[in-house]
């Protein structure tokens, strides 16, 4: 039998092991700390500082004016595709406020991958920046709907005395060929008065549907509830060891679920300040970590290879950190030991998936172990199964990572198929397979080593080999091509493609490739490195073995 709490021998001692359910929606959190808290601030932006009442209050404008589209009902799709601002925070819980699900996407998408998850999720609303506006114009024309209505705002529209700010030409050309009523500017909206807001939703509701890819390559959108979010946003808060009222540094692009959670969700729960970046810029982070005398810091293994690169002890000041972690890629152990020298913390690394609204594992604050994803946290089973019996291994064996627990999702938006290849029943407990190959020691921390799903992490963004294949594939040049990650000691990994040419194709021509690849896809997507061969190792039925690649 298999010891499946031995995580517990390592588990703080001030925590219990389990929490129980949260009885309040992720929009109640807000209202709750904004009732609490109305005065403290609850974010700063380039200068401008809103306090939760004021949050709040946008907020309720923002929500009541989307809860009077006639067009859109409680339970209808909106995306959110904005890079980190106050807005993308006030239209994540006016989203919800107005009954609404929430379907965050990466403002680095191109049209067409946009235009992907505008159909699969059937979304009604669109809710943007006017730098991506052109963007979500492409995607909508692409598709004809015109029943598509856009929200767009400007950075501007954040900052103090600036809600007059006109919409640029450009922004105005575009308008003009929208369908006209369709198309809504933010500044115009917040000035209206705001109705209360008639927040009617149950903890099995969905409330976010976050897109991943998969080894087939088209991005899938994973099912969470208010329960399944609320679970780790409780969990987070119980872990970290954080004074009431904690300033905290938000780098970590809120669309995706690890800065969503860590750097949005739990800060508003537990009334902190956060104090946000729309960009990663290292020499601005260690700014703002000295002046505002932040005190968590959550980031990717890049951002802190370029703190420590460039931390300068007579410039900078690190010493109000009480907690830095992270995750999406190992740390190296030089890192981390370089950052408890300058810093005198450790990295308090986690894990987790889109698929569990983050973490499942997370080290212990104060018994944190180098290269070690943690352990189990409340309410999480995670066991180690053989890959072909899908027989519970032992302590150090290695086999693939399976999670149960509240913050797993319910399954793949429209892909049934899918959902149930997702997940196992072990003991008759429903078990999600990560794709992950791991182990676990005698103290019930985990490790991983290897994937078991084809997959590339670049900078914590996940890249499917499958994805940029079809596409490469549409190019005219490429008769085969075989995508791989290769080491990289910054970003973790980088995407490198290699080239089959077509028989009558003597050359190709790389800047060209480059940029055909550039208006197809996210650029963290693009390929770093282009190699062309003469061929590519197969097996007996043609089948291309990527993993002979090199």
């Amino acid at each position: 039998m298999v010891n499946s709490n031995l995580h517990f021998k390592s588990w703080p001692q001030d925590l219990p092991h389990t929490l129980k359910a949260s009885s309040q929606t992720l929009y109640e959190n807000l209202v709750f700390t904004a009732l609490k808290f109305p005065d403290r601030k609850a974010l700063i932006y380039n200068g401008t500082s809103l306090t939760y009442k004021s949050l709040f209050e946008q907020v309720r404008i923002i929500g009541g004016f989307l809860a009077g589209v006639e067009t859109i009902n409680p339970g209808d799709r909106v995306i959110l595709y904005m890079q980190n601002s106050p807005q993308f925070i006030i239209s994540y819980y006016a989203i919800l406020g107005a009954n609404c699900v929430i379907v965050p996407v990466n403002p680095m998408l191109q049209p067409a991958e946009v235009e992907h998850i505008i159909l699969d999720s059937g979304a009604k609303f669109v809710i943007t920046a006017a730098e991506l506006l052109d963007k979500i114009i492409q995607s909508v024309s692409q598709r004809k709907a015109s029943n598509i209505k856009i929200l767009v705002t400007t950075h501007l529209d954040s900052l103090q005395k600036k809600f007059n700010v006109k919409l640029s030409g450009g922004t105005k050309e575009k308008k003009a060929k929208f369908q006209e009523g369709n198309l809504y500017q933010w500044n115009t909206i917040l000035k209206r008065s705001g109705s209360e807001l008639k927040h009617v939703r149950e903890l099995s509701d969905l409330a976010i549907i976050p897109y991943t890819s998969g080894t087939t390559g088209k991005p899938k959108g994973c099912e969470h509830t208010y329960k399944s979010v609320n679970a780790v946003v409780q969990a987070y808060s119980k872990w970290l060891p954080l004074p009431n009222g904690a300033k905290i540094l938000t780098t970590l692009p809120l669309f995706h679920v690890t800065g969503m959670q860590n750097s949005m969700n739990v800060p508003i729960f537990r009334g902190d300040t956060i104090i946000l970046m729309s960009r990663w810029d290292v020499n601005e982070a260690l700014y703002l970590i000295k002046e505002h005398r932040i005190q968590s810091w959550r980031s990717i293994t890049t951002s802190i290879i370029d703190l420590i690169s460039v931390f300068d002890p007579e410039i900078h000041d690190l010493s109000s950190l009480v907690s830095i972690g992270g995750g999406g890629a190992p740390m190296p152990v030089t890192a981390a030991k370089k950052l408890k020298t300058i810093a005198s913390l450790d990295y308090i690394e986690a894990y987790g998936m889109t698929e569990t609204m983050a973490p499942t594992h997370i080290n212990p604050p104060k018994k944190p172990k180098l290269g070690s994803i943690g352990i189990p946290i409340f309410n999480v089973d995670a066991r180690i199964i053989d890959i072909d019996s899908d027989e519970q291994l032992e302590a150090h064996a290695v086999g693939e990572l399976v999670v149960a627990g509240p913050q797993v999702f319910l399954g793949y938006w429209n892909h049934s198929r899918a959902t149930e290849s997702a997940f196992l029943y072990i003991e008759g407990k429903k078990f999600l397979k990560t794709g992950d190959l791991g182990y676990f020691d005698l103290e019930g921390y985990f490790y991983i080593v290897d994937r078991l799903k084809r997959m590339i992490s670049y900078s914590g963004f996940k890249v499917w080999p499958a994805e940029i294949e079809s596409i490469l594939y549409d190019h005219p040049d490429i008769k085969e091509v075989c995508i791989i990650g290769v080491a990289d000691k910054r970003t973790g990994e980088k995407v490198k493609a290699v080239i089959v040419l077509r028989d009558n194709i003597d050359e190709l021509d790389l800047i060209t490739l480059k940029a055909w690849c550039g208006v197809r896809m996210a650029k963290y997507k693009m390929p770093k490195i282009f190699e062309i061969r003469e061929e590519l190792p197969k097996n007996r039925i043609g089948k291309i073995l990527w993993r002979q690649v090199t």
